[in-house]
């Protein structure tokens, strides 16, 4: 017997439920779940956000890029403070404000600084500031006054009868000492509240200072442009000792010290010495372009020479190898893979007066502060 056509399809689909049936449950049970699930996350009424979760992701610190200048709020820094050089800055500044890197790595503006001069910090107390200048030696200029901070910057205390002392660093025997310059060699034993000025000669300005291991040098420049290299002895602070001029050059100088090694720059060149200042040598290999072509204090620098421009202003060894030195002059950065027996400009950095050289994160971050502002280097 034959049945009719939509019997026979009535029937074939019947013969199908016993294998279709168990699909179907499956996936509805499967549906179900996934609905409940999506409802418990997005859109049940028990379900609360976290206070930190509503909070907008602050995002991470836009790196400088390497040869950018740094820029706070769009403003050009003029200085950065490195009190460790194994760790990144920690204060920096704008001509009238003073900036601290957060725990995120983000730089926070802490607040106005009193007056526009050099800040430095205790490297046993960071919130520990210091912060003065003092006008061109032998001029007539205003009294600049002398300020603490024990709070970060966040408020500041004139330091009452204390003027025109720009604060260098902070003594590493003893961190009550400070070091500062006053058209002479200044010094605090009590923290910047009080200051006694100490002349090897008159009328000889501190311009630079370096410690050492063999103890503390610094160069003392004149009205008349002529510096010596001395050591400073400070077993007792009260009385500091000067030891005859080691080097005498024109014009001011930088140097730099590790161990037995001691670099000067000047405008005649760089003079090296490895036995701790007994014998030197001197290079100008590399350096036509920023120093003079004869010797100042034997001949008179050429008119077109000064017009110019030249000197060296700050030397700063590598962390991590000390044959590479880094040299800041009146047309940039120059470097040295030798030792400081041959030189290199370096085209990261525009020229311009490079006047200090500040190396942060063990070597890996240089900051170059220049007349324009602050330069960062990675991986010098």
């Amino acid at each position: 017997m034959i049945l009719p056509l939509t019997r026979v399809r009535i029937a074939v689909q019947l013969n199908r439920w016993p294998l279709l049936l168990p699909l179907l449950m499956l996936g509805f049970i499967l549906s179900a779940c996934l609905a409940v699930e999506n409802r418990s996350a997005d859109d049940s009424p028990d379900a609360v956000e976290s206070p930190d979760s509503a909070r907008p992701t602050v995002p991470p610190p836009t790196p400088v890029p390497s040869g950018g200048f740094l820029r706070l709020d769009g403003l050009t820094t003029r200085q950065v403070v490195v009190w460790d050089a194994e760790l990144p800055a920690e204060f920096a500044t704008t001509r009238t404000s003073l900036y601290r890197r957060s725990a995120n790595r983000n730089w926070t503006r802490v607040g106005d600084l009193p007056i526009e001069g050099r800040l430095i910090a205790d490297p046993s107390d960071p919130d520990l500031l210091y912060l003065g200048d003092h006008p061109p030696c032998l001029s007539e200029g205003d009294p600049i006054p002398f300020y603490r901070s024990t709070d970060g910057g966040e408020t500041w205390q004139e330091v009452q009868e204390v003027r025109n002392i720009r604060p260098i660093l902070v003594w590493p025997a003893d961190n009550d000492v400070i070091i500062g310059s006053q058209c002479g060699l200044a010094i605090s034993q009590d923290r910047g509240v009080t200051w006694e000025r100490h002349l090897p000669e008159s009328e000889f300005d501190l311009t630079r200072l370096a410690v050492t291991q063999l103890g503390l040098y610094g160069v003392f420049t004149s009205e008349r442009d002529i510096s010596y290299l001395r050591r400073l002895r400070l077993e007792d602070p009260d009385q500091p000792e000067f030891d005859e001029p080691i080097i005498s050059f024109w014009g001011p100088g930088a140097i730099h010290a590790t161990g037995d090694r001691i670099l000067v720059g000047e405008p005649g060149g760089i003079h090296f010495s490895d036995d701790g200042g007994r014998t030197w040598s001197t290079t100008r290999d590399g350096l036509d372009d920023v120093i003079a072509s004869v010797d100042p204090l034997e001949e008179d620098i050429p008119e077109t020479e000064l017009e110019e421009g030249l000197g060296i202003f700050a030397l700063e060894s590598d962390p991590a190898s000390s044959s590479r030195i880094f040299l800041g002059t009146i047309r940039g950065l120059y470097i040295s893979e030798d030792g400081g027996r041959s030189w290199g400009r370096s085209a990261e950095v525009d020229e311009v007066r490079v006047q200090q050289l500040d190396f942060a994160l063990s070597g890996s971050i240089l900051y170059v502060t220049t007349d324009d502002g602050v330069v960062v280097l990675h991986n010098p």
